[in-house]
């Protein structure tokens, strides 16, 4: 699974207000679809003074990825910036092959 940190921006607060009637009612009533094969929101922490939302998400594919967000895009108009992420240890591995590249090219 890879990491994503997903930014949603709403176009306005009316928006907002509507998406976030629909998301308590989904939370209240456990179905928000937050797992399912494939794709994990890891954690979700709200700004709405600036009309965003910040999600930590794991999919195996972009198209686990809309399949989640899509729903939301297209109700709400929200924008999603969707930007692949890596854990420390993924950092730490990368670090080294990539050194290791480029020492085997000197």
């Amino acid at each position: 699974m890879n990491s994503y940190l997903v930014t949603a921006d709403f176009p306005d607060t009316e928006l907002m207000v509507a998406a976030y009637d629909l998301f308590v009612k989904v939370v209240e009533d456990g179905t928000l679809n937050d797992e399912f094969e494939g794709f994990k929101v890891v954690n979700r922490v709200h700004a709405p003074h600036a009309l965003k939302v910040f999600i930590m998400c794991e999919a195996d594919c972009y198209m686990s990825m809309s399949k989640h967000f899509a729903p939301w895009k297209v109700k709400f108009d929200i924008d999603f910036d969707i930007m692949p992420v890596l854990t420390d240890d993924e950092k730490i591995a990368e670090h080294k092959m990539v050194g290791e590249i480029l020492n085997a090219e000197a």
